[in-house]
């Protein structure tokens, strides 16, 4: 974070893989390495550029339960020229409709009552408080997603979220009624900072929606995928109880959600000596402590299934195009990078990633400058095989690339194994 407090963390200094950055506990162990990759989301401008790799080691904590990796990317490297658009994707955008309707069905808001949302993207999310008079304010520290907010009315401070910005935030506007962190969490090396920020701008009254992919889901359903450099850490139920409670907050309840893959939605209030806790919370940690997710040995197992995994993809690769298949692929997203770099794919296996994205489109993506292109331009070659990297939207992907391509063409997903799209 753009702090001098933030700066002056171990966890910037490139710690992050000696101590946990949650409970700051010193028991951690090796959940799977993936070696040397690139940035995921840092696409190439030249096809034959020069890539700059980092280590990629996830780490479980096993005193709280919280999964790492080591920071050795500044947060100001990734998110300043960021090129993810939630907006993209038609699923992201009916959860976050949904969400906001629900809240307001529920009587959440009274007249001048404001809601944060913090990563706030294109607006996505915020934009639907809009049409009932309510009061938004997104942080997004990416300035060139932030702009696209502003243009649908949302005010929106091109900012890293930091415990210093949000006590500036409390005395300019006072508590919020509603605070939205979603996907964020994972983002940040200082998350200890980030809870505290959450903490000074928590009122009696305020509630704070936490969304994330759960480690749990990483581990049981293969989803290694989800690990690159951006995603500094991995949370579970166990890991936002203690970090929660230590900064002066209070798990509520956790809600399982289908979207991502499979994530959690944690609430949380003000701690204090009348919270009300839902039988969710004792659930979830029973849940995870019983699917093995903090023992060493499980995941020893895990990544020798990942090692697996990618050995069977790259043999169908290589075999697809040397029986003259046309392999294509859809979606430019960090998935993508993480397993193409952790196979390190030969240049001409796959001819060419669509994606809607025009942040992407005419870029290259790693490890050898496979070009991004227009779904229009895909839609004018002949592919005889599509893989779809962001498998949590695959059913949305493949019947609009069915739609226009129709059933000459096959499609695949890698996670959780690879197999064609539709026959399982």
């Amino acid at each position: 974070m753009p702090n001098d407090i933030a700066l002056s963390h171990p966890f910037i200094k490139g710690r992050g893989s000696d101590f946990c950055r949650g409970c700051l506990g010193g028991n951690l162990f090796t959940g799977l390495d993936l070696g040397r990759l690139p940035i995921a989301n840092e696409l190439l401008l030249k096809e034959h550029s020069e890539i700059e790799k980092f280590p990629l080691h996830l780490k479980v904590c096993a005193e709280c339960g919280l999964g790492q990796v080591a920071d050795v990317v500044t947060p100001e490297r990734i998110f300043r020229d960021y090129r993810y658009l939630s907006s993209i994707s038609t699923t992201f955008l009916e959860h976050a409709s949904s969400y906001v309707e629900q809240r307001v069905q529920d009587g959440m808001f009274a007249p001048g009552d404001w809601v944060l949302e913090i990563a706030s993207n294109d607006g996505y999310l915020l934009k639907n408080f809009l049409k009932h008079n309510i009061k938004v304010l997104g942080v997004e520290p990416a300035e060139n997603v932030a702009e696209i907010s502003r243009k649908l009315g949302i005010n929106t401070i091109s900012e890293f979220f930091s415990s210093q910005l949000a006590t500036k935030l409390l005395q300019k506007n006072g508590y919020p009624k509603l605070i939205i962190a979603n996907n964020v969490l994972a983002h940040v090396p200082d998350l200890i900072d980030i809870i505290k920020g959450l903490s000074v701008l928590c009122g009696p009254e305020t509630q704070i929606s936490i969304e994330n992919p759960s480690l749990a889901n990483i581990l049981i359903g293969m989803q290694f995928d989800t690990i690159y450099h951006e995603h500094y850490s991995y949370l579970s139920a166990t890991s936002v109880a203690r970090i929660s409670m230590d900064n002066g907050l209070h798990l509520s309840k956790v809600e399982a959600l289908s979207i991502h893959g499979g994530s959690n939605r944690y609430w949380l209030t003000k701690l204090s000596d009348s919270n009300f806790t839902d039988d969710s919370v004792k659930k979830m940690i029973q849940d995870e402590k019983r699917q093995g997710l903090f023992e060493y040995v499980k995941w020893g197992e895990y990544s020798k299934k990942v090692s697996k995994i990618l050995s069977d993809f790259h043999n169908w690769v290589r075999s697809t195009k040397e029986t003259d298949g046309r392999i294509y692929g859809y979606g430019a997203a960090a998935k993508a990078s993480t397993i193409l770099n952790s196979i390190d794919l030969e240049s001409g296996l796959i001819t060419a990633i669509a994606d809607a994205s025009l942040e992407k489109q005419s870029r290259f993506m790693p490890p050898n400058g496979i070009k991004i292109i227009s779904p229009e331009r895909l839609f004018t070659e002949s592919p005889t095989d599509i893989i779809i990297f962001p498998w949590n939207i695959k059913k949305e992907i493949a019947e609009f690339l069915s739609g226009n391509l129709g059933e000459r063409v096959r499609l695949w997903s890698v996670i959780p194994e690879m197999r064609e799209v539709g026959k399982h």
